[in-house]
């Protein structure tokens, strides 16, 4: 998937340094990295709201399995909290989400991108919570953690090209420091916007190359993706991030994040049992 996006390479290893004032050049390209913006809601903790990490879920149905095993109930996100924090207008404005996740029967067999391995159940009536199935391992049982949200910015920092070579030092420094003073502030829980990758910026190219080919993000291989395929790319939306936290008990290892991606067709028809999930690791 090299070359899909350009991105900055490196950058945010580096740390801020004095900010001097920005040219003509570097205004341009900041111009343009605020342009593509595009709104999210940052999940920070506490509030009186019924959105939360873990706890118990309140579903129809079965609870879900993964290879045989319950899945962990990873979060519920109340959907007219969303909706009156000014999330996404993709999702439905009532009603809830509940985020199921597989963690392997064992720590090093967790592999999201498994097809079937996260599960997203919409629900919009009362329910009364089932009782956790008595075979539920002990790292599958996440604590509740109550959430709210922050309205915040997302920024296209990463795939707006820029030439580096093109600028002077000084220049370079101003952008440094500005699109360093870009970051959200960690622990990064988020809908929607663009995501705080750490590997790759390309999640949703991978998408939309699996869905196109058997829906296995694990064989989504290192060939150029098709037009279609680019064009498909835009479809997809980021319907939740979640970071390692301790305060939350997560560590998705060497501190990793959780991405799970939707087609917008698919969020605003309530639709979400095409819902792919991916980790990325430091």
């Amino acid at each position: 998937m090299a070359g899909v996006f350009s991105f900055l390479g490196g950058l945010f290893a580096r740390q801020p340094r004095e900010s001097l004032p920005p040219t003509e050049r570097v205004q341009a390209i900041l111009d343009q990295i605020r342009a593509e913006s595009r709104p999210c809601l940052h999940l920070v903790p506490g509030g009186g709201g019924q959105t939360r990490f873990g706890g118990a879920p309140e579903i129809t149905g079965d609870w879900p399995r993964f290879g045989g095993r319950p899945m962990a109930h990873l979060a519920r996100i109340d959907l007219a909290e969303v909706r009156a924090a000014g999330g996404p207008d993709w999702l439905p404005a009532e009603g809830r989400l509940h985020v199921f996740l597989d963690m392997g029967a064992r720590a090093q067999d967790f592999e999201p991108e498994q097809p079937g391995a996260c599960v997203v159940r919409w629900e919009t009536g009362e329910v009364a919570p089932p009782e956790p199935p008595a075979d539920l391992k002990p790292r599958s049982r996440i604590a509740p953690f109550p959430l709210t949200f922050q309205p915040r910015t997302s920024f296209a920092d990463e795939r707006v090209e820029i030439d580096w070579r093109g600028l002077t030092r000084d220049e370079e420094r101003t952008l440094d420091a500005a699109i360093l003073g870009f970051l959200s502030p960690e622990p990064a829980h988020q809908i929607g916007g663009y995501p705080r990758n750490l590997q790759g910026d390309d999640m949703e190219v991978q998408c939309a190359v699996a869905a196109a080919h058997g829906g296995d993000l694990r064989k989504v291989g290192e060939d150029d993706p098709t037009a279609a395929e680019l064009e498909a790319a835009r479809d997809w939306r980021l319907l939740l991030q979640v970071d390692s936290d301790p305060g939350a008990g997560f560590d998705w290892i060497q501190n990793g994040r959780l991405y799970f991606w939707i087609r917008e067709a698919d969020a605003r028809a309530g639709d979400f049992t095409r819902v792919f999930g991916l980790a990325q690791f430091l």
